[in-house]
């Protein structure tokens, strides 16, 4: 068992960052998507948490690499967890001279792909409810850029979701601009079959996440609150969710489209708690953030 402290961050020597881009990543902005595709086939690369771990080893990495490093940090701690206050300021101190790197979604689109997701891990509460809980602590765009802005002036790069899913390759190009092409270079053309991968979690069918929530509420599904065993396929979900996967996708296949009938309707609450920010945003940006569906 290795008894060593680890480094104390504030008396460690300033070393040069400029080279370090650091790569926050928003659950379901398609940031592992980026991660995987982008990043980490074409720069040397580590995720790591800023706020637990010791910089130590990273900045050898750092040191014995070429052309721009990249450093992937989470902006939020779990799914219902609060986006890690005071980041900037322990990026800053670790990092000073580096870039940034950021992606936002809509916050209307963010609640359809978050609660899935939730739920899909085990969550029991309903659409209301955790929209009541998660507009306390996520999505706060504005308060999450600001100190970054002031601590890295000209060295942070937003991107909107809302661009991949328009065009991924005139986003990916623009990212590869920011960041500076790796010494093996990385064309037009590479980038480009980059954006042509398909993403790696498509949303579930309303279906499937209602037998998951009605499963997960009876206890029968998940593991981190069934009280009885699970009836399921080894690898796979319980039978009664693979059901409903079959169910829709027959669907889907008959039909065309996928099979959607959730409205999630906010009832206001998005525009009355991200509104304000989301202007503000703008001005910011110099885009207007409704024009993609950025509650306003």
């Amino acid at each position: 068992m290795n008894d060593e402290p680890m480094t104390d961050l504030s008396t460690t020597p300033k070393r040069d960052s400029s080279r370090v881009i650091i790569y926050l990543g928003y659950h379901k902005t398609a940031s592992k998507w980026i991660w995987k595709h982008f990043f980490t086939e074409n720069y040397p690369h580590r995720q790591v948490n800023l706020t637990r771990e010791s910089a130590s080893e990273l900045w050898d990495e750092i040191d014995n690499s070429s052309g721009p490093f990249i450093v992937r940090q989470r902006l939020e701690d779990g799914l219902m967890g609060e986006e890690v206050p005071d980041l900037a300021a322990t990026v800053a101190e670790t990092f000073p001279d580096a870039r940034v790197v950021l992606g936002i979604r809509s916050q209307r689109s963010m609640l359809a792909s978050h609660y899935g997701q939730y739920i899909t891990n085990g969550g029991r509460m309903g659409l209301k409810a955790y929209l009541e809980e998660a507009v306390k602590m996520k999505w706060h765009y504005q308060a999450v850029l600001e100190p970054f802005f002031e601590r890295f002036p000209g060295r942070v790069h937003v991107y909107l979701f809302e661009d991949l899913r328009r065009d991924s390759f005139e986003l990916l190009r623009h990212l590869r601009d920011f960041v500076g092409p790796p010494d093996s270079g990385l064309s037009d053309d590479k980038v480009r079959r980059i954006a042509n991968q398909p993403p790696m979690n498509p949303q579930r069918h309303d279906l499937v996440i209602d037998m998951m929530r009605a499963l997960n509420r009876l206890r029968m599904r998940h593991r981190k609150n069934a009280i009885i065993p699970e009836i399921r396929r080894p690898g796979h979900d319980h039978i009664l969710v693979e059901l409903a996967e079959y169910i829709a996708r027959k669907y889907t296949n008959r039909t065309g489209r996928p099979l959607r009938y959730r409205t999630f309707d906010d009832h206001g609450l998005l525009e009355d708690v991200y509104g304000s920010e989301n202007r503000a945003l703008s001005d910011f940006l110099k885009r207007s953030l409704a024009d993609d569906g950025y509650p306003c």
